[in-house]
């Protein structure tokens, strides 16, 4: 059975690892191994590497996604919804410092894969940015 738990800290360990590594340097194990839990486990719950770091992109993004978006429909000028949105982006980072490695080395080096992946909440955080930038173009 599977467990959220477990889950998370997989994700947590994953992103510790391919900050440290890399994606393309990281292998399972080593994911295994940061989590404390045996190579077959992370199959449980993750198809492959590539799967794994489309699941931290998705949870990680998807929470700021959330923090972001409460605070900005609480506002009405768009240039205080913009610093909400650039405070709490550089906020986290500051907070979850391998996953900011991850984002800025990764989205970059792993480009192609990511835009092939159309990942919902990727593009969500964009779409963020796009709506505050055309609220105060009008």
């Amino acid at each position: 059975m599977k467990s959220p738990d477990k889950h998370n800290k997989i994700i947590r360990a994953a992103t510790k690892v391919f900050a440290k590594k890399g994606f393309f340097n990281a292998r399972i194990s080593d994911i295994a191994k940061e989590a404390k839990v045996a190579d077959g486990t992370i199959y449980l719950y993750f198809n492959n590497k590539f799967d794994i770091l489309i699941s931290v992109f998705e949870q990680e993004i998807g929470k700021l996604i959330d923090q972001v978006k409460t605070l900005i429909d609480q506002e009405e000028n768009p240039q205080k919804m913009l610093e909400i949105f650039i405070n709490r982006h550089l906020a986290e980072m500051k907070k979850n410092k391998n996953l900011a490695e991850v984002i800025q080395i990764e989205l970059r080096q792993t480009n192609k894969i990511i835009r092939d992946y159309r990942n919902n909440n990727f593009s969500e955080y964009v779409n963020i940015i796009s709506t505050i930038i055309k609220k105060g173009q009008e």
